[in-house]
């Protein structure tokens, strides 16, 4: 079966770099999720997105949702909030009626759940805010969507991922957005962020309890640029390969992870870089397609590039 594209817009309005190809490319795409609005402390929600792109996806056949987060000001994730949501009725109750004022005002046709860094210890409470949420949203006629941390196996005190009880957050929404990247993060040893034994190792585990009709498999177009002993830094393809060009580095294929990689110095500090190309991304659209999955999820428009186009196109339906 072909696969569902589920395509993460990274700004509210038309300026986003992801906008051309919105416009080139929106006929292999299904649904757009506009990321995102944000959550406040006095249970307001912070941002609106442009009515005009909202209306140019919807003339291309495309279902348009609404991502909304417990980010702060600073870009982290509010445990606090969560916990907050978790424990006040009353201020849920108000949260989500603002979010469904938004949804209809702007015409949307469902959420994008982008709910992060709950408390392992609100893991009960977490799922019971999503199925009474989920349950409300459809009653009111929008399509529900969550994204979840990745998930090899069930550690309900992992501070990132166990409050995430995929059962029944499962059987509550419409659809699970799985944030298959990250296996490799800026303060990890350099390597893939997504490779392809972990990927698999992910959906065979979510497969076990998530039915394949409801699920989306998260494919990044980013990688790392690592110091030896420092941070590393998010690099798109384009950039990575602009790169490797100025210092004459030769793209390697680590045949384990199935990812690109290069190594470079400057100023006498070594560098690793491990990024996202046609070929890691041919890779993981075979696998999306052999799990007989939903679909895919692009993070993030904004770091895509043409031949990443070219390359999708072939795999999936419209």
């Amino acid at each position: 079966m072909p696969l569902n594209v589920f395509a993460f817009y990274n700004g509210l309005t038309e300026q986003a770099k992801g906008y051309p190809y919105l416009k080139e490319h929106g006929s292999i795409i299904q649904q757009l999720a506009i990321f995102e609005v944000s959550i406040q402390s006095n249970g307001s929600i912070l941002g609106r997105p442009s009515r005009r792109l909202i209306d140019e996806a919807h003339a291309m056949g495309i279902k348009v949702f609404l991502v909304v987060s417990n980010l702060t000001r600073q870009g982290q994730f509010s445990t606090a909030l969560i916990g907050r949501l978790v424990r006040d009725q009353d201020f849920a109750n108000l949260v989500w009626r603002n979010i469904r004022d938004i949804l209809v005002d702007y015409r949307f046709d469902g959420i994008n759940l982008d709910l992060e860094k709950a408390a392992p210890t609100d893991r009960v409470r977490f799922t019971q805010l999503i199925q009474s949420w989920s349950a409300m949203f459809k009653q009111a006629n929008f399509i529900v969507t969550i994204d979840v941390p990745a998930k090899t196996w069930d550690d309900p005190q992992n501070t990132w991922k166990g409050a995430f009880d995929y059962s029944p957050i499962g059987q509550a929404v419409d659809e699970v957005i799985l944030m298959t990247y990250e296996e490799h993060w800026s303060e990890s040893e350099p390597g893939s962020v997504a490779s392809i034994p972990w990927i698999t190792q992910v959906l065979d585990y979510t497969i076990g309890i998530i039915p394949r009709e409801k699920i989306y498999m998260g494919i990044p177009m980013y990688g790392y640029d690592w110091p030896e002993g420092g941070t590393g830094r998010v690099i798109g393809y384009q950039r990575a390969t602009e790169l490797a060009r100025r210092y004459g580095a030769p793209l390697q294929w680590n045949a384990w992870q199935r990812s690109t990689f290069f190594n470079y110095e400057t100023r006498g500090v070594r560098h690793t870089v491990y990024f996202e190309d046609p070929r890691s991304l041919r890779e993981k659209l075979e696998l999306a397609t052999q799990k007989g999955i939903k679909g895919i999820a692009l993070w993030e428009m904004n770091l895509s590039y043409p031949s990443f186009w070219e390359v999708l196109r072939s795999y999936v339906q419209r």
